[in-house]
């Protein structure tokens, strides 16, 4: 699975992690603990929101990685956590005792069923091999032809006028290397525009300006050994991958391709599950005889 649509993944999964810390789970492990002591977030409700959100997306660990886990599981905390506080409010106004919260209960529970019910029968449904991967990949050139060299970056901006600090941070990144993502989480996380750990998307050559000649000469892997500047802007730079102009190598796109087929081919299956469903409890024909409710 490529990186692009890894993130698109886990920026969907974090949404839905909204819904959870329901009380489950609450054991274990304290990841989270507020400095009133009021709210606490435990390793195990973290671990099975996190295989809940996979599971219904029809994707495992193995397919994302650890930074990338790392990330979906801080971001289950806060939500938890925030999902926490608005739950002590609503027990402080008496809410869980109101009729809106005690009477849909129940229909909660059946939603989140259905939910799993669909789920776990597409899942097992949904396999795509290499080789049906690499027929798409043949039968669509177009698709993964680069018009020109491109680049992906994960950077570490800073103003001009923070200069002393974008060298001293370069100077710690080159003698740690493996501390990058730290800094990056560090001074990417509040900077609209730029992802917490400051990956890009692939860049075509023509876009990257000074970048591009900052990175010619640098591996694959590599950091750049001085503070690049561009406009007004200071950036610490590693370069995670480059591309050559024309066919990109199937291996490099494989796991992105299935990816793809395997969701084409879910939504069929949903499909195809919720109509027999509908047939068997003689839903099919529900228009005529609900047209009457206002």
């Amino acid at each position: 699975m490529n990186n692009k649509l890894k993130m698109g993944i886990l920026t969907t999964l974090c949404i839905f992690a909204l819904s959870c810390g329901n009380g489950n789970g609450q054991s274990g492990k304290v990841l989270f603990e507020s400095a009133d002591k009021k709210i606490k977030v435990y390793e195990n409700e973290v671990n099975i929101e996190l295989e809940k959100n996979l599971f219904s997306n029809g994707i495992s660990q193995k397919d994302l990685t650890p930074d990338q886990i790392k990330q979906m599981k801080q971001s289950i905390v806060k939500n938890i956590a925030l999902n926490r506080a608005l739950a002590i409010k609503g027990k402080e106004e008496k809410l869980d005792k109101d009729k809106k919260y005690t009477e849909n209960q129940n229909v909660i529970k059946e939603q989140l069923l259905a939910s799993l019910t669909l789920v776990n029968e597409v899942n097992g449904k949904i396999n795509v091999s290499d080789e049906e991967a690499k027929k798409y990949y043949e039968a669509n050139p177009a698709s993964f032809t680069l018009q020109e060299d491109s680049a992906k970056l994960q950077i570490i901006p800073f103003k001009a006028t923070d200069a002393a600090t974008a060298n001293q941070v370069l100077k710690d990144v080159l003698a740690n290397p493996s501390n990058f993502n730290t800094y990056a989480r560090k001074y990417n996380s509040n900077i609209a525009g730029v992802s917490e750990i400051g990956e890009t998307p692939e860049i075509p050559d023509s876009r990257l300006g000074a970048l591009g000649e900052a990175i010619k000469n640098v591996a694959v892997g590599q950091i750049v050994n001085n503070v690049v500047k561009v406009d007004n802007a200071l950036y610490i730079v590693k370069v995670l991958g480059k591309n050559s102009k024309g066919l990109v190598p199937f291996e490099k796109v494989k796991e992105g391709i299935k990816a793809q087929i395997k969701n084409q081919k879910r939504q069929v299956e949903q499909q195809n599950y919720l109509k027999s469903v509908s047939d068997e409890f003689k839903l099919s024909n529900m228009d005529d005889s609900i047209k009457n409710i206002k």
